[in-house]
């Protein structure tokens, strides 16, 4: 979720001495699992602060999106090219309380009260608010109005209690995808017909703690590597860790680089890595790291003693991007 990003990138952990090396049971018979637990995983708190803005209510107000060229990550990208999905949906939270869900990634389905969507297709950047439907389906304009004028007869969302959260996405899934968010209510009195979306509307801040993360040690040069996940009871941000929700891995190798400087460009593990081996966790608690594969389709080789190494396990169904685990991975002694 959710100009350049203010970024508060801690270095939680840099500083000190980290926690001794674990064995693990592969060191000995390389066809055994490594199995990962709490004391093996980095930590992550994230901030989200949002442009809140006040629009007319009873109008065709107009959404622009046209000005958003780097998303709330830090990742830059095309308004026109890279927006799939433009959404409005209104939630019984006030601004402050879906900031504090969306840092725990649980903004909760029973808040919602509905979804408004528009899909651009690279040919607009900017929608008027009866130009929106529901879900791909036709939005009849008396629900329109129901939500968006407070003097209609059924309208019951007072706007101290209720929030409008506007979401430019990318790919087709509603609610995923996030690169930009802002929030907004409706007021009689307000004379701003429409919210023009900034790289400014989001701002993250976060702090990220590798070198609290116990490393494991494996056999070098073994690309068969099992890593199990079954025994990981909460994840980076401190939610339950339902192993069920991991849906993909990857293997990182950083030549030169130490954790402190990987703490500070965190947003950008994938782009800054020297290798990146990623596949998809199809079912299970488990995965078999020789199956991962870079761009090029090369097969992970294994670990050697140069720079950092990782493995990483993600939920791409969450909202919340980062990593659930990543391992630190270190040659067997």
């Amino acid at each position: 979720m959710a100009a350049a990003l203010l970024l508060a990138a801690g270095c939680g952990g840099g500083g000190k001495s980290g926690p001794a090396p674990i064995r693990s049971a592969a060191c000995a018979d390389p066809t055994a699992g490594v199995v990962i637990t709490d004391p093996t995983n980095y930590t992550l708190s994230n901030e989200f602060s949002f442009q809140v803005a006040r629009l007319k209510d009873n109008t065709d107000l107009v959404f622009d999106w046209g000005q958003v060229t780097r998303d709330f990550f830090g990742k830059s990208l095309d308004p026109a090219a890279d927006i799939d999905i433009f959404l409005i949906s209104l939630w019984d939270l006030t601004p402050k309380q879906i900031g504090d869900a969306l840092k725990a990634d649980n903004l909760p389905l029973t808040s919602n009260s509905g979804v408004i969507t528009t899909w651009p297709d690279g040919t607009f950047t900017s929608q008027h608010l009866l130009g929106f439907d529901e879900l791909g389906n036709p939005l009849p304009v008396d629900q329109i109005w129901s939500r968006f004028n407070t003097a209609d007869p059924n309208f019951a969302y007072p706007q101290d209690k209720y929030t409008f959260l506007a979401m430019a996405s990318t790919g087709t899934e509603v609610g995923k995808g996030s690169r930009m968010l802002a929030l907004f209510n409706i007021d009689p009195t307000a004379t701003d017909t429409q919210l023009t979306l900034t790289n400014d509307s989001t701002k993250l801040s976060y702090s990220v703690d590798l070198a609290r993360a116990a490393p494991m040690e494996v056999p070098p040069g073994v690309s068969a590597l099992t890593i199990d996940w079954s025994q990981m009871t909460v994840n980076s941000i401190g939610n339950p860790y339902n192993y069920y929700q991991i849906t993909s891995a990857a293997v990182a190798h950083y030549a030169g680089k130490s954790l402190p400087d990987l703490q500070s460009q965190f947003l950008q593990l994938e782009e800054i890595a020297d290798g990146w081996w990623s596949g998809p966790v199809l079912s299970g608690n488990t995965i078999n790291l020789g199956a991962l594969v870079d761009r090029n389709g090369a097969a992970f080789p294994g670990i050697d003693g140069d720079g950092v190494w990782m493995a990483a396990l993600f939920c791409t169904g969450c909202n919340n991007p980062a990593p659930w685990s990543i391992t630190i991975l270190q040659p067997c002694r």
